[in-house]
Formats: C-alpha cells, sequence, structure tokens
C-alpha cells in the first residue's frame, strides 16, 4: 500500500510540475526590450512618404513610455496609447493601439530598432494593415520613419 501511495505522490508532483510549467508566460526577451522603451524621449529625425520633417517641427515632438502605455506630442497635438512588442521576429515589430487623439480607435504597426538609447522605428499610416518590412519611407508607401533618443535625467 506504501508504495502505491508514493508512486501516486510521485505521479502527481510529476503532473502539478509539467502543469506549472504549461501555464502561458511572456517571454523575458519581450519584458526586457519594453524595459528599454521607458522613459521620455526626444525625436531626431522623422521622415513621411520620402521627406524629411522640418527641424523645427521635431523641437516640439516628445514620446513618453511608461509600463505598456505611451504618450505623443507634437505642435499641441497629443496621443496617447499602449505598445505591443514582438521582439522574437525580424526586425522586431510595434503595434500601437492609439486610444486618444486624432486616430484615437486606430492601430498602427510597425518595426522597431533599438540601438541603446537610440531607437529607430517604421510605421504605416494609423489604420493601415501592411507593416513596413524596411526601415525607409517613399512617397509611394507613405510609411513614417522615425529616431528618437533618450531624454537623459540630470543627476
Amino acid at each position: 500500500m506504501k508504495s502505491c501511495m508514493l508512486v501516486a505522490a510521485t505521479l502527481g508532483l510529476l503532473v502539478a510540475t509539467a502543469w506549472g510549467d504549461a501555464a502561458p508566460k511572456l517571454p523575458k526577451e519581450d519584458k526586457d526590450d519594453l524595459k528599454k522603451l521607458q522613459g521620455d524621449w526626444t525625436f531626431t529625425a522623422w521622415e513621411t512618404g520620402g521627406r524629411a520633417l522640418a527641424k523645427e517641427a521635431l523641437e516640439t515632438a516628445k514620446w513618453t513610455v511608461k509600463g505598456d502605455k505611451y504618450t505623443f506630442e507634437m505642435g499641441g497635438v497629443e496621443e496617447e496609447g499602449t505598445i505591443k512588442f514582438d521582439s522574437a521576429k525580424k526586425p522586431a515589430t510595434i503595434d500601437l493601439a492609439i486610444t486618444s487623439g486624432n486616430d484615437a480607435g486606430k492601430n498602427q504597426v510597425g518595426i522597431v530598432r533599438i540601438d541603446g538609447d537610440t531607437v529607430t522605428f517604421c510605421f504605416a499610416r494609423p489604420g493601415a494593415e501592411d507593416r513596413p518590412t524596411e526601415f525607409k519611407t517613399t512617397a509611394d508607401d507613405n510609411h513614417i520613419l522615425v529616431t528618437v533618443k533618450r531624454v537623459k535625467k540630470d543627476d
């Protein structure tokens, strides 16, 4: 009888261990990449449809990420939303769910490249479903190519 109980206990432990490992978890890489985006960012470059945005316009642009939420401001226009990140894809993908602003209710799909305190994004227009595949924009595709740099906090 003791051997039956021992076998049952061992099987129960194995099943519990296997079941616990089967629970869905956010890959560590995704969490780490989203952590890399946390903070305040300024825009160093912005190109749409193959044309660069004037430097003066960039001076008013700001992007902030807290958790999986973002805020974007430029020239008095504000936008907020949530970020979904997939670093397993090559290039890594980013999806914005826009919750307020001119494009509220739309999604914006893109690709992202993180290089330390500099991040480059290439987005489709809000509401478009075809994700960019390269970090470039032309008059034909009307993608949005932006580069942001982390704002350093004063110590």
